[in-house]
């Protein structure tokens, strides 16, 4: 392979790998909590270390990329990955399953920072930062979907020991392309990041505000799904094919994005545009299905909002590192990803006490947060030269 191939082949591989990690750990819960012997309080609070963990981990990811390069973290952040999947498999006690589980999320955060990093270099260029993002993350997006397929396939077939050997060397694939020889399509900066340099851009303050509303509204919307055919007594079946629309969607809208700015279909000012407008429609769509009939069925509507919600994300990570130097591209990418991860830890407690019926009740707080998202993006669009 060339060297533009092994890198783009390497951000995909760890795009892939670090949307399996996001689900794989939520999938095999069940079958750890019974080789490690954990009770529902131990398993809750495990889940919710990692998540915790997530908040320092991928910040100082983001920082050790700014100093020693892209190459070295996502290096070892699958290999770091590697290794906590084979402890998981090893020890069946609750101290070794805590320490590999932040092992995890500290190779996650590694790997998650690194990849992003990366994907203006591997795709599109550096100035197609929004399109090239939009066409990473649907790879994430994709690793994270087909994990629970694999693995429900591989638990049917062999025991979770051998299933997590199994996602420990897929989790090797970013380590084994990235130690491939040295080209110059690996360098993305002349010298290490400047923490108190990016701290003094707005900019970064302003996108990490509103991944803080915006990741707790991703959560929300996939609640609220249960709740609404709960009240319109429709089985987990029907549930559970609503989501996967609303995610086909989400995938589906980043490719289309990305696909329309590479083929000159959108113009200049387009990504802006791109995170003020959806979260404004979102909010009108969500309070439409807040008032609609109690006998509809909101399938459209939750299919239109993963076409509106789905571009968010990697637009704005693109509209961030195209006013930061390419020295503090980690360190935007961890603020804003830690600031994304806090607002998710914050709010599950209130989301969890929402999504019940009525379907009015809710709705609100996934409308109170996408109409703060989008006050927040009027904000960052006039504040951008």
């Amino acid at each position: 392979m060339t060297g533009l191939q092994t890198l783009t082949a390497a951000t995909i591989g760890g795009a892939l790998i670090f949307g399996m990690t996001l689900a794989l750990l939520g999938r095999l819960k069940l079958a750890l909590a019974q080789r490690v012997h954990l009770g529902e309080g131990q398993l809750r609070r495990l889940l919710l270390a990692l998540n915790i963990a997530l908040i320092p981990l991928v910040l100082l990811s983001g920082i050790l990329l700014d100093i020693y390069g892209a190459r070295l973290i996502l290096v070892a952040g699958s290999a770091m990955l590697a290794v906590s999947l084979v402890g998981l498999s090893l020890r069946p006690t609750y101290p070794h399953a805590f320490a590999s589980i932040l092992l995890a999320g500290f190779g996650a955060s590694a790997l998650g920072t690194a990849c992003t990093v990366l994907m203006p270099h591997a795709f599109y260029s550096a100035e197609e930062t929004s399109a090239s993002l939009n066409l990473g993350y649907v790879f994430i997006a994709l690793g994270a979907l087909l994990t629970p397929v694999l693995a429900d396939i591989l638990l049917a077939k062999i025991e979770l020991r051998r299933t997590l050997a199994v996602f420990s060397l897929l989790a090797l694939t970013p380590a084994f392309l990235g130690v491939l020889p040295s080209n110059e399509y690996w360098h993305i900066a002349d010298h290490p990041g400047n923490l108190s340099t990016f701290l003094a851009e707005p900019t970064g303050w302003l996108a990490a505000l509103m991944l803080f509303f915006y990741a707790p509204l991703e959560a929300a919307i996939s609640l609220w799904t249960f709740t609404l055919l709960a009240e319109r007594d429709q089985d987990e079946r029907e549930a559970t094919g609503l989501l996967s629309g609303f995610w086909a969607a989400f995938i589906a809208s980043r490719l289309l994005v990305a696909l329309a700015r590479h083929m000159d279909l959108l113009t200049e000012g387009w990504d802006t545009i791109l995170i003020i407008v959806p979260p404004m429609l979102a909010a009108v769509l969500l309070g439409n299905l807040a008032g609609a009939s109690p006998h509809a069925r909101p399938r459209s509507g939750l299919i239109l909002l993963g076409l509106l919600l789905g571009p968010v994300l990697p637009t704005l990570l693109g509209l961030v590192f195209r006013y930061v130097a390419p020295a503090e591209q980690g360190t935007a990418y961890g603020f804003a990803f830690a600031a994304g991860s806090l607002g998710s830890v914050l709010f599950a407690p209130l989301i969890d006490l929402r999504a019940r019926p009525p379907l009015q009740t809710a709705l609100r707080l996934p409308i109170f947060l996408a109409v703060l998202v989008m006050v927040l993006a009027l904000v960052l669009g006039l504040i951008m030269p």
